[in-house]
């Protein structure tokens, strides 16, 4: 009888410990950042040579990190950066070309500027997409769809998401979709 008491016992306390580690180790709380998406940016433009053309919030293991990938002068940086410090925790360099194969290269000006230059910059284009939803910028990306410049842009708030597609170039949002979520 005393056994039989030991082992059920035992065995609660032991599905208690496992039911609380499991609930200890959940992702299903929410992790706000303390640094906006906007300050990430500009803490990374005043470090890395070029432009943003990435940026993503991912949780891991209920810590808010910012992932972040930017192109120019040749290198294309992907860095992991604490949603809360903006401490740099990975850094991934390597070279590329970082020049636009549609654009006609032998008509470059001789004054330096290259197709980076005519770009509306990021914060520009985060700007834009802020003005017409209001949210925190969840997503952002610099990509090319038909031989156009676009930034890909998610904003979430409360209970809504939009996604942007605003030409790189003139400011000009392409497409906005609004989701309920």
């Amino acid at each position: 009888m005393m056994n039989k008491k030991l082992v059920l016992t035992l065995g609660t306390l032991t599905v208690a410990g496992v039911f609380g580690f499991g609930i200890y180790q959940s992702e299903a709380a929410p992790v706000d950042s303390t640094l906006s998406t906007e300050e990430v940016s500009r803490l990374i433009q005043s470090q890395y040579p070029g432009t943003i053309t990435e940026m993503e919030i991912d949780k891991e293991f209920n810590k808010v990190i910012y992932e972040v990938e930017i192109q120019g002068d040749g290198v294309e940086y992907e860095l992991e950066l604490d949603g809360d410090t903006g401490e740099v925790l990975k850094e991934k360099q390597s070279e590329n070309d970082d020049r636009d194969d549609n654009y006609n290269y032998s008509e470059e000006p001789t004054n330096g500027s290259d197709v980076n230059s005519k770009v509306i910059g990021d914060e520009k284009a985060r700007k834009i997409a802020l003005e017409n939803f209001n949210g925190t910028v969840t997503d952002f990306e610099l990509d090319e769809d038909d031989n156009q410049l676009i930034y890909e842009i998610e904003v979430k708030n409360s209970n809504k998401e939009a996604e942007f597609e605003i030409d790189a170039i003139t400011g000009e949002i392409i497409e906005m979709e609004i989701d309920k979520d």
